[in-house]
């Protein structure tokens, strides 16, 4: 069994550190880290640091590279790149996918698994959707820290093909993850928390903590969560009044000065974001499906006016 994962970043080097650690004295098991410039070198000469409230995790892959002729040809390939970056991630690669390679997007979105199929030459059947609940940012190059949220990894099809296997890998691997056919209200029900949550505390540039202890901005909140469960419904998934308040509580799962990656991306003047996916994606379906997203466009104009 040959797992690779793509994009060795908060997400990737949380996961890829499990794996890594959990496996190592497997030989029919090689977990590879597709990654690189810094990353590539620093891992491959020391290994990968995970910092936790358990303490250190520190692990060395079969492999660290960006070469594809190198990879070679995997079982599993878990795409743990942010969204801006899974069209050129994933065709790169294409060569390392075997007829029956398995692949799991782990992105914030609920269309990853469309955009995969549109750029790439795969069997549709062998590409699953998934996401996780996670907070983990990297240190350094090499150096990742679990901030919080419980690494919770769902995955699964709405076909009739049985992928729970993979579900043993995983979880044999030390990660918390669960094989569902439920995976497309599962991906709606994280968008729900992720996507009102990220975009808001990066408009008006707070913390996770600050939001939460805000009655008005926990307001606010709530009103752009009624906004993506009215556009939920448009793609054929039903957000439930508790699936509010389930997202709502899980605000405390969260340490108090926990930032999005979407917050942090903007902080660092990064040249790209994920603001198409989790700002633009909603604002653009809500005009297609004559939606009113008002909160969601108040978030917009003060991003806009903020890095212009």
């Amino acid at each position: 069994m040959r797992i690779g994962i793509l994009g060795m970043g908060g997400i990737g080097s949380f996961i890829g550190a499990k794996l890594t650690k959990h496996y190592e004295n497997d030989e029919e098991t090689k977990v590879i880290f597709i990654c690189r410039n810094k990353t590539k070198e620093i891992i491959n000469n020391d290994g990968l640091s995970l910092i936790t409230d358990d303490g250190i995790i520190k692990s060395t892959p079969y492999l660290a590279s960006d070469n594809p002729d190198e990879i070679g040809l995997l079982d599993l390939l878990i795409v743990a790149t942010k969204s801006f970056s899974l069209v050129e991630a994933i065709g790169k690669y294409q060569d390392c996918l075997k007829k029956e390679t398995i692949i799991i997007p782990l992105q914030n979105g609920v269309n990853a698994k469309n955009i995969i199929e549109a750029n790439i030459n795969h069997d549709s059947s062998k590409i699953l959707e998934g996401c996780i609940y996670i907070a983990s940012n990297i240190e350094k190059p090499g150096v990742v820290k679990h901030l919080g949220g419980p690494g919770k990894i769902f995955f699964g099809n709405n076909d009739d093909l049985d992928f729970e296997w993979v579900e043993k890998i995983l979880v044999t691997g030390g990660l918390n993850a669960i094989y569902t056919k439920n995976i497309k209200e599962l991906l709606w029900k994280k968008y729900l928390f992720v996507s009102p949550l990220a975009v808001m505390t990066t408009a008006l540039d707070i913390t996770f903590g600050e939001l939460s202890e805000d009655s008005k901005y926990m307001a606010k909140l709530e009103n752009m969560m009624l906004e993506v469960q009215e556009l939920a419904t448009k793609f054929n998934v039903t957000l439930t009044k508790k699936d509010i308040e389930d997202s709502l509580a899980m605000l405390s799962n969260f340490p108090y000065a926990s930032k999005s990656s979407l917050q942090l991306d903007f902080e660092n003047q990064n040249s790209q974001t994920e603001k198409h996916n989790l700002l633009d994606f909603v604002i653009e379906n809500g005009k297609k499906f004559g939606i009113k997203v008002d909160n969601y466009e108040e978030m917009n104009e003060k991003i806009s006016a903020a890095n212009n």
